[in-house]
This record gives structure tokens, sequence and C-alpha cells, in this order.
């Protein structure tokens, strides 16, 4: 698993040191990101899927991931109640919702191979896409400029139109249909997913800024503590409370130990959030993975059945 992320962190390091050298602009990452989310990465989840044994039982591991969300959720809203509205919404957002498509595909490939990428799959386009646009919305419009209330239709029109879900249930339909693709069009989705990894990396390391506001970093301190080390252990209990197999609990440490999405610039941008923080939360997770997941990965391992 260290292998795995010191060869995330040299890709995030190429995307930094590209950047710096003026190879390319932040302005140019953007048309990286719509490349991954709208070709790349779709690719990836349809070829995953489609390449996979379709098993039922794997529907658990994104209902734990939703379950963890709700559980973490009460506990994040009592104890920052004394934050003001839009740093409170930032700290909930980010302890809550991880990198689990651009940190944790590229690890879950990397540590577990494609069985594992299924399952990271399976649990980020489910689970975290439901609780994303569900809990993650209502949260952002909730403590930042106080929009209107959580909307169940914009919710659903969330999931149903993030560009890689259709493709995780065409690639579903298709497998339990039993449809054999042409080799040329699977060899082109393997192209196309072979090039997710280092672009999202890339992309990444181009947007990062090696610079700490210290007014957040105790506070900061705090989400690393839920995000990375809370968030996984609750998963795990969760994990084998549902009896989980054991490649999708280890998948499910990974998952749950990411660091802070990326996106939550985004969304905290869109609604008033305190952007400042989300930033400073990103660089230090981004960075603290390296020692936080392989030491979750060992202390939980001890757990899970042999």
């Amino acid at each position: 698993m260290i292998s795995a992320i010191l060869t995330i962190l040299l890709l995030l390091g190429i995307g930094y040191i590209a950047r710096i050298l003026g190879l390319f602009k932040p302005q140019d990452v953007s048309l990286l990101n719509k490349l991954v989310l709208y070709i790349f990465m779709p690719a990836t989840v349809f070829y995953g899927i489609y390449n996979l044994e379709v098993d039922v039982s794997l529907l658990k591991l994104p209902l734990v991931g939703i379950v963890e969300v709700f559980l973490l959720l009460p506990l994040l809203i009592l104890i920052t109640r004394r934050l003001e509205g839009n740093l409170r919404g930032a700290y909930i957002l980010t302890a809550l919702f991880g990198n689990t498509a651009f940190i944790g595909y590229p690890v879950s490939l990397l540590t577990y191979g494609n069985e594992g990428l299924a399952r990271a799959i399976i649990y980020d386009q489910i689970g975290f896409t439901i609780s994303l646009t569900t809990i993650g919305v209502w949260t952002a419009k909730h403590f930042g400029r106080n929009s209107d209330g959580f909307s169940l239709k914009e919710s659903l029109i969330g999931i149903i139109t993030y560009p890689p879900f259709p493709l995780l249930l065409l690639a579903f339909i298709l497998r339990i249909l039993r449809v054999q693709l042409p080799d040329f069009s699977l060899r082109a989705l393997s192209y196309l997913s072979n090039a997710t990894v280092p672009v999202i990396m890339i992309g990444i390391g181009g947007l990062l800024q090696l610079e700490f506001n210290i007014r957040y970093i105790k506070l900061a301190l705090g989400t690393v503590f839920f995000k990375m080390i809370l968030f996984p252990t609750i998963g795990v209990i969760l994990g084998l409370l549902f009896r989980l197999d054991q490649l999708s609990l280890k998948v499910l440490i990974i998952e749950s130990g990411v660091p802070v999405m990326m996106s939550s610039v985004v969304l905290g941008s869109e609604y008033g959030l305190d952007v400042e923080f989300i930033l400073t939360v990103i660089l230090i997770t981004t960075v603290l993975v390296l020692g936080t997941l392989p030491l979750m990965n060992s202390i939980l391992g001890i757990f899970l059945p042999s």
C-alpha cells in the first residue's frame, strides 16, 4: 500500500512541478478535470464493472458508506456548534467526504488489482454519490448562504446526471444480460481507463498550493482525526456487522480513509463556505495520507477475518 501511495504522490509531484515550470496554467487543469469526469472516469467505471462477476452482496459495500455518513453527521453538528456558519459547514463537509475516486481508485487498483478497483467504483459511484448529493449538498446549503433546504428532486437529478453513474448502471445491465461487446470497443475502453489515474493525479498536483494558514491548523487536525482515523474505523465495524467479504473490507479501509475530496472546493465556493479552510485541509490530508492510510490498514487489518 505504501508503494501505491508513493506512486500517487510522485504523479501529484509531476503535476505540481509541471505547473511551476509553466507547462500548463491552473486554468488548464479544468480541461484535464473535464476529460476525467466526462471521458476517462466513465470509461474506468464501465470497464471495471463490465468485467466484474456480478454479485448482489457487493451492494452492501456502498450501503456501509452511506450509513457511515449518517452516523457521523449528528456528532459533527454537535461538536462544531460554536463555529461560525460558513466555517462550520466547511468543517463538516471535509470531515465526511473524501477523494474516493481520485485517490481511492488508484490506491485500490495498485494495491488489490482490478477486483479492488471494481469494489472501489461500486463504493464511490453508489454510496459516495448518494451521500454527497444528499447530506453533502444539504450541509453546504444549510451552513453556507442559507439557501433553500434539502431537495429530493435536486438530489436525484444530481445522482442520475453525474457522468460516470449512468455508465455504472449500463455496465451492470449488460453484465447481467451477458451481452458480449466487440473486442475493439473493450480495447478502446481499456486504453481510456488506463489514462484515468495519471491524468487525475497530474491534474490534482497542478492545483496544489504548498502553503498553510496557521489559523486553521488546529481545526484541520480535528478533520484529520474524523476523516482519516474515525471514519475508516467505523467503516470496518459496520463492514464486519454487514458481513462484507475480506477484499471489500480492505477496500473499505482505503475508501473511508482517503484525503478530503478536491471537489469540496467547488461545493464550498458555490454555497459560501470557508474555502480557505477547505484548501488547508485538502493539503494537510493529502500529505498525511502516506502515513495514516497504511497505519489504519495495519491496525484495522488485525480485526479482519483471515
